[in-house]
């Protein structure tokens, strides 16, 4: 057992497939057959059921448990080596991170740029997710630190804010609250939670409802008159100041804290770098 046989290892439980685990990793098809059998053997057990007929693979009990133990010795190195860098001087290797839709949107592109000025041998591997979604992927040692908008659910996280932000409910000044379609996230986003709670404070029971995996897509559908949702201030830009549209009495809706998350003493060198770097972004 060795380094690589348990990178490729995780890797194929994460793609699922032996051709792109292959490519993920820039080595051959039967390199990474040669690392799972190595590993089979050396625990002397299978690791993963194939499925002859649809060419998928499931993961077993025991590749469960090194899986889950394989990702830590993974994070460990990446800790390891930002460390022993950090002797050098020198800051380099890969921030994964993951933040909310809001965030991703709104802030993320001036925040990598920033980040990539100030260390320029470094590098960033950026995805979007809903708030269940980033505190999952960090839990699960699938990225080094997470962006929410919303309290954490983890007594194994810890957080420090950096912006704020405020949801408005907003849409055609023609529509009515009761007789509207209402627009949804997802479930699992703090947005979603943040409008039906509104929802309930307000007694309204929506007549229809669409769901939608984008504050972008719901900026298009409240500005084209589809229905009425809730915003960040951030993406709603000019929609606030029209005539056209109306903001309805979010009196009741706090200030949200934006929050990178991280695992409690388990925090890498960019992590560090990355949150000082933004801390107090406006």
């Amino acid at each position: 057992m060795n380094f690589n046989e348990l990178k490729t290892f995780v890797t194929l439980v994460e793609t699922k497939h032996f051709t792109k685990t292959a490519e993920r990793l820039y080595i051959s098809q039967p390199t990474v057959s040669l690392h799972l059998k190595h590993l089979e053997e050396h625990f002397g057990q299978s690791l993963i059921h194939r499925h002859t007929f649809n060419k998928t693979i499931e993961i077993s009990e025991a590749g469960r448990i090194v899986y889950r133990h394989a990702k830590e010795i993974l994070h460990q190195t990446v800790r390891l080596e930002q460390e022993m860098d950090e002797l050098e001087g020198i800051t380099r290797g890969t921030l994964r991170i993951a933040a909310t839709h809001t965030i991703y949107e709104a802030m993320l592109e001036q925040m990598i740029h920033d980040f990539l000025v100030a260390y320029p041998d470094a590098s960033v591997d950026a995805r979007v997710m809903n708030q269940e979604q980033v505190e999952q992927a960090l839990l699960h040692h699938e990225i080094d630190l997470g962006m929410v908008e919303g309290p954490h659910h983890s007594h194994q996280i810890e957080a420090l804010p950096f912006a704020t932000d405020r949801l408005r409910i907003i849409g055609h000044e023609s529509l009515v609250l009761e007789q509207a379609t209402w627009i949804y996230r997802e479930e699992g986003s703090a947005a979603r939670f943040a409008l039906e709670t509104w929802l309930a404070t307000q007694a309204i029971v929506p007549k229809r409802i669409i769901t939608v995996y984008s504050n972008r897509l719901i900026k298009q559908l409240i500005a084209n008159g589809t229905g009425i949702s809730i915003l960040s201030e951030r993406l709603a830009g000019t929609l606030l100041d029209s005539n056209r549209f109306k903001t309805h009495d979010d009196s009741r809706i706090d200030q949200r804290v934006f929050q990178f998350i991280t695992l409690k003493g388990e925090t890498t060198r960019l992590s560090h770098k990355w949150m000082k770097e933004h801390s107090g972004s406006s």
